[in-house]
């Protein structure tokens, strides 16, 4: 048997920035990173993140390890999914996902691969929506080395697992460069999300505008609690007058953060 069979590999896919993390069987993490490019004229904003993720499994990919692939969250879509009685099958509530896609994003909706939660009892759940042909080509890739794909994730799924022994009413931020996440919990259950652009880089403009954000959607959770998982540096150490815990992101982490 190859001793690279024991290697788990995690492959970030950002649109600015690749992470790969590999872990041995002994020894210690290894870390190789990989810029991309910026879309050409007529190509996706996904497109030369893939090119970048080919080429980095290409050259540091150890034949037979495992993939644990987890993708940024300016690549992915969500939706909430309100628990129904009525609702509680896959197929409907995928139903439910691409309907609730379809009115936010129009037809751009049907080029997504949508990946539910595990449903919870008379709890919200959450939809997410990824480029199938992004999909495909990350498979292919993972596939071209001989690489065991055993997951593959957005950024927002793999740091709510991570982090939800700890998390309370109040709300939750993902923080990446140019990009936030926040996600409203009441009781533990997803009341509100959001995923857009943001001004990440100074800590000060970042904590006026989750301040304005969170006091708009105060009905929507409970407590005066705000959580933050980040990539970034700059990020604000207090928000107004809630109770801040940060986190540095579970995956993905700038060096030096």
């Amino acid at each position: 048997m190859l001793l690279s069979w024991l290697d788990r590999l995690t492959l970030f896919v950002h649109p600015q920035r690749l992470v790969l993390e590999r872990q041995p069987w002994r020894g210690t993490v290894s870390r190789q990173l990989a810029e991309v490019a910026l879309p050409a004229a007529g190509e996706a904003d996904w497109q030369p993140a893939l090119a970048a993720a080919a080429a980095l499994l290409k050259a540091h990919g150890q034949r037979g390890a495992s993939l644990r692939i987890v993708i940024a969250d300016h690549f992915v879509r969500y939706a909430v999914l309100p628990w129904s009685d009525d609702i509680i099958g896959n197929k409907g509530r995928l139903a439910l996902a691409l309907a609730l896609l379809k009115n936010a994003l129009g037809d751009k909706a049907n080029a997504l691969d949508i990946a539910l939660d595990q449903p919870a009892f008379g709890k919200n759940g959450i939809a997410a929506g990824i480029d199938r042909q992004l999909l495909a080509g990350l498979r292919d890739a993972a596939q071209a080395q001989r690489l065991r794909l055993v997951s593959l994730q957005p950024h927002l799924v793999v740091e709510l697992a991570a982090r939800h022994k700890l998390l309370s009413d109040g709300w939750f931020a993902c923080i990446d460069r140019d990009w936030l996440t926040l996600v409203g919990l009441r009781r533990g259950e997803i009341g509100c999300l959001h995923n857009y652009r943001a001004s990440t880089g100074e800590a000060a403009l970042l904590a006026g505008e989750l301040a304005g954000l969170l006091a708009a959607e105060s009905a929507a959770v409970e407590g005066r609690k705000l959580y933050i998982s980040s990539r970034e540096v700059a990020i604000p150490s207090h928000v107004g007058d809630w109770e801040t815990t940060r986190w540095p992101a579970t995956v993905g982490a700038d060096l030096h953060a």
